[in-house]
């Protein structure tokens, strides 16, 4: 076998992973302070558990709408100059909601956060598809995609100790003023493989190995126009399974500071340490997850199989650990259960974020992402306010998790009946 398809001499593909997977993190930080300070603004506030289900879910409907256009974006301008307006425009967004002193207007802030964080997770799956082969993806995938865990992990100690000290208005301006740092940071150092100064040839042969080149040495590309994308039954199904498994994930990472507040009795400072582990457990499983998957594909599983298997285990998985908590009687017992939904749920949601750079057109990871992410973020957009209803209502915590549990159960079965193989184009849907 040609030794440049079997060791490199350079990684310069680790460092793009590790730049969006910070990228990520930092997303995640900005996003999660909003769940971490719910307790406190509703006391400051006098807001309702439904007005904070709105507020959350405020930003799933612009996050949503931004989906499509951010995909368009990054399939004409690449990943560079987007990410940077995202992360700088995000971390403003952070930072301006510390002035905020109403429902209104902390509801156009969580709207502009919206806006301006949508292109993360498209972006990232764009980096992937051009900087990583299919062998190393799935470990490459759930890298950015754990850092979402590793950010909701650190933000609940972090911002509790934030606020308990400096207040609530600091929490959301010193998180801000991280994302804006970053920013720049991105702008300087991510490259496109063709623009990488010091990236080798045996490199750059690594990671094309999938693609088919033409007789000029170039990657042949068959980009589909967005809006043909959604005729695609492949696309159809899995982002409908991905609305699904985002809607299990919102209510969790939305709800579960107040829940182990208002529901399990736990102080601020103490909900701000046992809402960290069940995230900790979902960064090392889906780290875990990824290295596993890529393994099996190493001894000659499809891609296919290893979406579906992996997919279909986390899901149901969680619907098992989510009834338990139901269950349980003291707030460890439900901190464990969490800390199992977590872990299986992350280990197979390593797969989540390869599916779109599996089966998109050579550099068309970013289009296809905002369609995944258009379509699947109607769960997220969701989750919030019917938790919320839930919350309000004599069916408690409980009847929002219930919801969760059969919530689960159709993603994992949508999942499992579906292929993940790169699209074919019909030759209608080529672009000349």
């Amino acid at each position: 076998m040609n030794q440049s398809l079997t060791s490199p001499q350079t990684n310069k593909r680790w460092v793009m992973v590790g730049m969006v997977s910070l990228a990520i993190a930092i997303n995640y930080l900005d996003r999660v302070n909003f769940g971490v300070a719910t307790p406190t603004l509703m006391e400051t506030f006098n807001l309702t558990a439904p007005q904070m289900g709105i507020l959350m879910s405020a930003f799933f409907w612009s996050y949503t709408l931004m989906m499509l256009p951010a995909g368009a974006l990054l399939n004409r301008f690449g990943p560079k100059p987007v990410m940077f307006g995202s992360v700088f425009g995000w971390g403003l967004m952070t930072m301006l909601t510390g002035l905020a002193n109403s429902f209104a207007s902390f509801f156009a802030l969580r709207i502009g956060l919206g806006l301006t964080e949508a292109p993360g997770f498209p972006a990232s799956a764009r980096v992937v598809s051009v900087w990583v082969p299919i062998k190393e993806r799935t470990f490459a995938s759930a890298c950015f995609d754990c850092c979402a865990r590793l950010g909701s992990a650190f933000a609940p100690p972090i911002v509790a100790w934030i606020i308990l000290h400096h207040g609530w208005q600091a929490s959301f301006v010193i998180t801000g003023g991280i994302a804006i740092v970053f920013s720049f940071i991105w702008l300087f150092v991510y490259k496109e493989p063709d623009d990488h100064p010091t990236v080798s040839e045996s490199e750059l042969a690594y990671i094309r190995q999938d693609e088919v080149l033409t007789e000029e040495g170039e990657i042949q590309v068959k980009p589909i126009p967005m809006h043909k994308l959604f005729l695609y039954p492949v696309i159809a199904k899995v982002t409908i399974a991905y609305g699904l498994y985002l809607y299990v994930w919102t209510v969790f990472n939305t709800w579960m500071p107040a829940y182990l507040v208002q529901g399990r009795g736990l102080s601020l400072t103490a909900m701000g340490f046992a809402a960290m582990y069940p995230y900790i457990c979902a960064v090392v499983c889906e780290l875990l997850g990824g290295k596993v998957f890529d393994a099996w594909y190493a001894k000659g599983a499809s891609v296919t199989t290893l979406r579906r298997t992996g997919m279909a285990t986390g899901l149901l998985g969680s619907a098992i650990f989510i009834f338990l908590c139901m269950q349980a009687t003291t707030a460890t017992m439900a901190i464990v259960c969490l800390c199992c939904f977590m872990g299986i749920f992350a280990f197979g949601a390593s797969n989540v974020w390869a599916i779109p750079s599996d089966i998109a057109p050579y550099g068309q990871a970013g289009g296809v992402g905002g369609i995944y992410n258009f379509v699947g973020n109607f769960g997220a957009l969701f989750a919030p306010m019917v938790t919320g209803f839930f919350v309000g209502s004599k069916y408690g915590y409980n009847g929002a998790f219930m919801v969760c549990v059969i919530v689960a159960i159709i993603a994992a079965a949508l999942f499992y009946f579906n292929s993940y193989e790169r699209l074919e184009p019909k030759e209608s849907d080529l672009v000349a």
